[in-house]
Formats: C-alpha cells, structure tokens, sequence
C-alpha cells in the first residue's frame, strides 16, 4: 500500500463527501432523475439483460427509482451483499423488490442471504457503480474499504458506468495500484466517455 496515496485519497474523500452532503434532498432527486434517464437512453442499457447497481446510502446517486423502473422494465436486477463485514468480499444477488432490502452492513441496505440468488459476475450485463468522487478517465475514490474494486476485477470496463453529481466530477485523482476505472460517466448533466481505451 502506498502510504502518501492512501492519505491523498482520504483527504479527497473527505473533501467530497461534505461536498456531496451538502446538495439538498430535492436537488438529489431531481438530479437522479436526470441520471436516471440518461442511463435508459444508452445502447448497453437497452441491450442488458441483468444490471447491477447499489442500494444508495446517505447522499449518494438516489438509486431506488431506477431499481423500480429497470424491473418495471423486465431487467433483471442485482444489487450488493456483504456476508462478513471486513473481509473485502462482495458478492451481487438477485432481487424482485426493494421491499426485500432490510438487512442492514455498514448501515447499508441489502436483502436477506440466499446462495440460489447470487448472480456470477460474469453475467450481468450492466454494472451502475457507485462513487465519493470520479476522475475523467473513470477513476474513482469510495468509501475505502475495497468491496468494489475487488468485485470489478475481472469485469468489462464497457460494462462499468459510474453515477455521479456533476460535482463529484474532477479532471484527476490519484490512484492506488488495485483501483479500477469505470468506462462511462453519467451525470445529471452528461454522459461522458471515460479517457481510456473507449473512445
């Protein structure tokens, strides 16, 4: 681990997660609502068949509304689970409402364990992903604890598109030697290519 990174990252982290806390709750959703849209305006979409995103926490990226309409839409959806906090292991699984999402991991939603639900990373189609703040060429800062990286590894940058405020948004960040970028962007004001091998 690179000491001066991980301290540039945690200082970063800070800085945009009181960034991110101050938008008010109508902003949110109205800026979600505006993602929310892009995200179905995309070719990846209309083509995905199973979509993988997150249970939204505290201000980020508001994502029931879109858990709803994408199962409104006969998606089949994913979200994340945590069966032993602090070991870095995440896994994705089904679900049908967000009414199954009780069960609660570092405050986070999630639904109740069942090993015939665990959706193989490998065939989901889309994956949503989420963020504190992103860089330009799709780099990403979270909450720290690795879950998403580690579950990333392995997938299709085409597949990983980061939801975001516009805010959140900046030209570069630096990078620990495990994190993964994601390959698109999609803000209340944009969708953008990521600077990688995409374009």
């Amino acid at each position: 681990m690179n000491i001066l990174v991980e301290q540039k990252k945690s200082k970063i982290r800070y800085e945009y997660l009181m960034i991110r806390n101050k938008i008010e709750f109508e902003a949110r959703n109205s800026y979600s609502s505006g993602i929310l849209e892009k995200i179905k305006s995309l070719k990846i979409y209309a083509e995905a068949k199973t979509i993988m995103l997150y249970l939204s926490y505290g201000s980020e990226v508001i994502t029931d509304i879109m858990i709803k309409d994408f199962l409104l839409d006969g998606k089949e959806v994913a979200v994340p689970i945590i069966l032993t906090p602090g070991d870095g292991i995440m896994q994705a699984i089904k679900i049908n409402s967000l009414e199954e999402c009780n069960v609660k991991v570092y405050g986070i939603r999630q639904p109740e364990f069942d090993e015939n639900l665990i959706v193989d990373k490998n065939d989901v189609d889309l994956i949503l992903v989420p963020g504190i703040v992103f860089d330009e060429k799709g780099y990403r800062i979270g909450y720290g604890k690795g879950y998403y990286d580690r579950w990333l590894d392995g997938t299709d940058i085409k597949k990983r598109i980061g939801l975001a405020y516009e805010v959140q948004v900046v030209s570069e960040l630096p990078k620990g030697k495990y994190d993964l970028p994601v390959g698109m962007l999609v803000t209340e004001k944009q969708i953008k290519i990521c600077e990688t091998n995409l374009a």
